[in-house]
């Protein structure tokens, strides 16, 4: 009975340990990708070459390029390179296999290395040699995400055409600096504040004409600067209306969160405006 049990065990393991040993890595609980804000973490990589599934074994060295290739591939997918790495992990079971790992670790970066630690480990996965793992910066991303994000608003929200939607750029409380030369003025918005805001211009200055000129985009920055074509429809500054055409230049600088806009800050072009008045 007990060699029938034990018979039974065996042919009933045997497909499992084929498939183990013909898909050295099985399908685990972690992300090989995980973008947070401005990071994207890489879970570690070993020399697996993703055509055929099997571990890189010809040479130490093909299976460190092998893991650095893994690592671009993730890179290439999120619009990021090796450049955009600022911490690296290593584990190596053979400390033996650092002078190599170093040699084709360095032929992969043309400018500053990332922060970099290297462990020595008794096993690692797949019966690999190496594994690396690492954390990239995202910023060019960010800032391109950030730059376009402003532009809608100021297309869309700024010119006048829909204010109401202020809300979906703005955070529910931010600061608006006013900067003038006689002294900085800081004032708390909300979206509606905001949306009352551009309404007001739209009394002001009729169905104006709103151009952006600049705009540049740093981290979690962007500046903007714009020209505003209307005509003079209403009292400003207690100047009556003439109806004549009037032009304000104005540019900010726009801190954002969470993907909205937080903070502010604004110049505008007064004594232009004051000598069309």
């Amino acid at each position: 009975m007990k060699k029938l049990l034990f018979l039974i065990l065996f042919i009933y393991s045997f497909p499992i340990m084929a498939q183990q040993r013909d898909n050295p890595v099985q399908a685990l609980p972690y992300s090989k990708v995980k973008p947070a804000k401005d990071f994207v973490f890489l879970s570690g990589q070993v020399g697996i070459n993703s055509a055929t599934g099997q571990l890189v074994t010809s040479s130490f060295e093909a299976e460190v390029h092998q893991v650095m290739k893994n690592i671009g591939s993730l890179l290439h997918e999120q619009g990021l390179a090796y450049s955009d790495l600022v911490n690296v992990t290593i584990y190596l079971k053979s400390m033996d296999n650092y002078p190599i790992t170093n040699q084709v670790y360095r032929s992969y970066f043309t400018g500053d290395f990332p922060a970099r630690v290297c462990i020595a480990v008794t096993d690692l996965p797949a019966k690999a040699n190496i594994e690396i793992a690492s954390t990239a910066w995202s910023h060019t991303n960010s800032s391109a995400e950030n730059k376009q994000l402003i532009r809608r608003f100021l297309e869309r929200v700024r010119s006048g055409k829909n204010p109401d939607h202020a809300g979906l750029y703005m955070a529910d409380t931010l600061l608006a600096h006013q900067m003038n030369a006689e002294g900085e003025t800081s004032v708390k918005r909300t979206p509606q504040d905001y949306a009352e805001h551009v309404k007001e211009f739209l009394t002001l200055y009729g169905n104006f004409h709103f151009e952006i000129t600049e705009i540049i985009a740093e981290d979690d920055r962007v500046y903007a600067r714009w020209k505003q074509t209307g005509k003079h429809l209403a009292t400003i500054d207690g100047h009556p209306a003439t109806g004549k055409p009037l032009i304000e230049i104005a540019s900010a600088v726009y801190r954002l969160e969470n993907g909205k806009i937080k903070e502010y800050w604004i110049q505008i072009d007064r004594l232009g405006l004051e000598k069309q008045l």
